[in-house]
Order: C-alpha cells, then structure tokens, then sequence
C-alpha cells in the first residue's frame, strides 16, 4: 500500500505546473485514500515519508497532513523527481538494454559462424595410408603442390596430408559379425508349414 502513496504523490509532483495545483494533487489525495479506508495515521506516516525523501526543510509536525511551505520547496521537489527515471522509462532503458546484448549475441555467434565457415575455404586435404613403405609420401606431394602452384593463383591454397590407418588382415578379422541375414541358412527360408522344403524333400 506505501507504494500506492509513493507513486501517487511522485506523479503529482512531477506533473504539477505550480505549487497550488500540487496542494491541490494532494489533497485530492488524502480524500481518496480516506475514502479507501486507509487509517489517517497510516496516510500521516506515508506522507512524512515522502516530503523529507525530497526536501529536507517541508512542515511536518505543523498539520495532520505534512504540506510544503512555498513555491521554492516545490520546484526543488519537482526538480528532484523530474531528475529522476520514470518506472515506464526505467523499463524502457532494461529492455533497450536486453534487446542490445542479444543482438551482440547473435552478431557474435554469426562471426564465429563464418570464420569457422572460412577457416577451411583455402585448405585442400588429401589423405593417405600410413605405410611404413610410404614414409616421406607427405613431404613429397607438398613439394609436388609447391613446384606447380606457387607461384599461380592458386598459391594461396594450404595442403594438408593426413593419414589414414591401414586397415590390415588383424583388423578386418576383428570387425563385427556379419548380419543375421548371411548367418541364416537359404534352404531354411524355402520350408513351407507342411515339413517340405522347396527342393520337394520331407523333413
């Protein structure tokens, strides 16, 4: 509820052009809350609350309901709060805010994208087996590359060579069974229900 009084008195303040039309504001104010059935203790607290908030040297003890003085109390307290961001603008500002670091987000998730994009655009790889009676095979094809395309337009293409294991006998012995399919004997798919295969033999 200290937060309806708060806002209440703030807008008053911030959209009043004089100090009458202020008095004005926060009589109209009290009368609501009043109205409201809000307790005048509780109102006399709230408003105490709000004027040395903003100005030190507004009456408090003079009146039942706290009051500004003069015109200077009041333009010091409509200066005060006129200063100060409105909650739609505080809000505007979070969200300009949010909406700026997740486009710095996206742009830099884009770059990251095209750099890795282009990271290989220029590199030609070639892959060979690594043989012992290969050794060298690499330098070789980098000298082969070097000697027809340095000096052409194509010199600033990278070669990478990289190996391959050779897949010997040891490993292709090791490698999974084969599918139930080929492990299924032929003839057994041809028996039909009455115990005859389909070469006409009974089983």
């Amino acid at each position: 509820f200290r937060n309806v009084i708060q806002t209440a008195l703030t807008r008053a303040a911030r959209y009043s052009s004089s100090f009458e039309i202020f008095n004005n504001e926060r009589r109209a104010i009290h009368s609501m809350l009043l109205y409201n059935r809000y307790p005048s203790t509780y109102i006399h607290d709230q408003f105490e609350k709000f004027f040395p908030k903003f100005n030190s040297s507004a009456s408090l003890s003079s009146s039942l309901l706290p009051m500004m003085l003069d015109e200077n109390q009041f333009s010091t307290l409509r200066q005060t709060i006129t200063n100060q961001p409105t909650a739609k603008q505080t809000q505007l500002t979070i969200s300009a805010a949010a909406v700026d670091m997740t486009q710095r987000h996206t742009q830099i998730i884009e770059a990251t994208i095209i750099h890795n994009n282009n990271k290989f655009q220029n590199n030609v790889f070639v892959h060979v087996t690594h043989e012992a009676r290969l050794k060298g095979l690499a330098r070789e094809i980098h000298q082969i590359h070097d000697n027809h395309f340095k000096n052409t337009i194509y010199g600033d293409i990278r070669l990478i060579v990289g190996y391959r294991n050779n897949r010997n006998i040891e490993f292709q012995l090791s490698r999974k069974r084969p599918p139930s399919s080929i492990l299924k004997d032929p003839l057994s798919k041809k028996t039909n229900h009455n115990g005859i295969n389909g070469n006409g033999v009974n089983i």
